[in-house]
């Protein structure tokens, strides 16, 4: 005869409950984003099953810890925090703490290590570096690149897992949720700081200062995605395709993804066959960017000339296999070939523009839903800083797109997806 006990029959019953899932967030996640709460409350076991904790690199909660909490706790949610110093993390209690729960989410808001007078300094004197005070009613916002640095010195110090680290990682094998900003979320390198443009000028003839200078952490971020790829966060809103596809080549890895802001990829299975979908506030056209540089020429970095990037952009309900490269689009997106909206793209005069985002996102959707196969967008030079002009081309003579009305039936939102367009980046002189 088999006694199961209270305890076992629990633990049978959570494996059906919930999913061994990932939740890649692209930064900026608001409040208000009832999709993406509700999807990470129910694959964490949903109200009166869901245990989530929510750990930061502190003695004690931070400001967005304490905002995650709320919004989990307005769905019916048992939430805790879980300060995880770099003490704490070898801590045993703490490791059972972590053990006990359905999910976690990371968040990078974290408290400055001791004796750490030197972060302070550099944060006044580099504000590019320093956001200021975190935009309301949002998580996962961007935060300074000492503070992410702390979070995984605390979780995985010089790329080798703390015991928490391995407990978190043990939620998500028993079938657990854990859910916090992409950028740290992959085993391949982290990117702390530096824009687009001083990542293209990193290792070149031309000099990017004074711009925060372009650098990642070649140990890698947490390692809970096991698959190379390169992530990055606030991707469109901030202009950072450029700045990944740098990454990349820099670090050896032929792929990364970038996810937009108040966008969250879901993965299933991380550990082991990833499939990632697409989720989003309710009438978003915002997604996710993919991109390949395994064909870019290795000697692009010095010559200041990228060919052969391959790019793609996935929205709301997108399937992305990450060991295939495979793209599932749902059945109520359609090819758009032949069907194209307009005559021409309009190409930007400042692509990779700060002060006006999404310039890349915006062309290339341009592009697809168009009849020309080409656009060429700028970026322009500037004597102080000595920055030169960039020429961006973006070819769709092997891309295909898929767009339709959001099936919501209330807006009249038209998304687009689009596979397989190239980009060409050239560095050109200074005025």
């Amino acid at each position: 005869m088999i006694y199961i006990t209270a305890i076992t029959f629990t633990a049978w019953l959570l494996t059906l409950t919930v999913g061994q899932n990932l939740v890649l967030i692209g930064g900026n996640l608001r409040d208000d984003n009832t999709p993406v709460w509700e999807k990470m409350a129910k694959l964490a076991g949903g109200p009166n099953v869901a245990r989530i904790g929510v750990i930061s690199a502190s003695n004690a909660n931070t400001p967005e810890g304490d905002r995650v909490i709320g919004n989990f706790a307005r769905l019916g949610v048992k939430v805790i925090s879980i300060p995880v110093n770099e003490t704490r993390a070898n801590d045993s209690l703490v490791v059972s703490l972590v053990m006990e729960q359905t999910g976690i989410f990371i968040v990078e808001d974290s408290e400055d290590k001791p004796a750490s007078f030197w972060n302070r300094f550099t944060s006044l004197i580099r504000p590019v570096d320093l956001p200021g005070e975190p935009p309301m009613g949002v998580v996962c916002y961007e935060s300074p690149s000492y503070k992410r640095q702390n979070l995984l010195d605390a979780l995985r110090p010089s790329g080798i897992d703390s015991p928490v680290l391995r407990a978190i990682r043990s939620v998500l094998k028993k079938g657990g949720m854990v859910a916090g900003n992409a950028a740290i979320m992959s085993k391949s390198a982290v990117i702390v700081s530096g824009d687009s443009i001083s990542a293209l000028l990193t290792g070149t003839r031309f000099i990017s200062s004074p711009r925060v200078h372009f650098s990642f952490r070649k140990e890698g971020g947490l390692a809970l995605l096991n698959s190379d790829y390169v992530i990055e966060s606030h991707l469109s809103e901030k202009g950072r395709e450029v700045r990944t596809i740098r990454t990349l080549l820099e670090s050896n890895t032929s792929r990364g993804i970038g996810i937009d802001e108040n966008v969250a990829l879901v993965v299933n299975n991380p550990l082991s066959l990833p499939v990632g979908k697409v989720v989003t506030a309710l009438g978003a056209k915002s997604g996710v960017f993919y991109v390949d540089v395994s064909s870019v020429p290795f000697v692009s970095m010095t010559n200041a000339l990228y060919e052969n990037i391959v790019f793609s952009f996935f929205t709301v309900d997108d399937s992305l296999d990450f060991t295939s490269g495979k793209v599932i689009y749902p059945s109520w997106k359609k090819s758009m070939a032949g069907i194209e909206e307009f005559k021409s793209a309009i190409p930007s005069d400042d692509i990779l523009s700060l002060a006006w985002p999404s310039q890349w996102r915006q062309t290339a959707l341009q592009l697809i839903n168009c009849n020309e196969m080409n656009v060429t967008s700028h970026s322009p030079s500037s004597i102080v800083p000595l920055v030169p002009g960039i020429d961006i081309v973006f070819d769709r003579t092997g891309a295909v797109g898929f767009g339709a009305h959001l099936p919501d039936n209330f807006s009249n939102i038209y998304v687009i997806s689009f596979q397989g367009m190239s980009a060409s980046v050239k560095v050109l002189r200074i005025l």
